[in-house]
């Protein structure tokens, strides 16, 4: 019988485990994140940074913020935006 120990790269039913990715922040994205109305008071967000990261697929979150309501956070996937917790 095969012992599994930590950090032999495969999980305890046998198959090869997923590799991490680090989460990479940026405020110059290849793509420049969307002009973005607050939803509360109708200011135009300010663009803060922008977060990439996850397995497949990579995942791509734009943060932003009002001055009058606070935070925001844009996921690009589902194309929503939502107060930032």
């Amino acid at each position: 019988m095969d012992v599994l120990h930590d950090g032999d790269g495969l999980n305890g039913d046998g198959r090869r485990r997923r590799g991490k990715r680090s989460a990479v922040f940026t405020s110059t994205p290849d793509i420049d994140a969307p002009a973005l109305m607050c939803p509360r008071c109708d200011a135009l967000l300010t663009y803060k940074e922008t977060v990439i990261s996850g397995v497949k697929p990579i995942e791509r979150w734009d943060c932003f913020y009002c001055p009058a309501c606070g935070p925001y956070v844009y996921r690009e996937r589902t194309r929503t935006l939502r107060p930032a917790t």
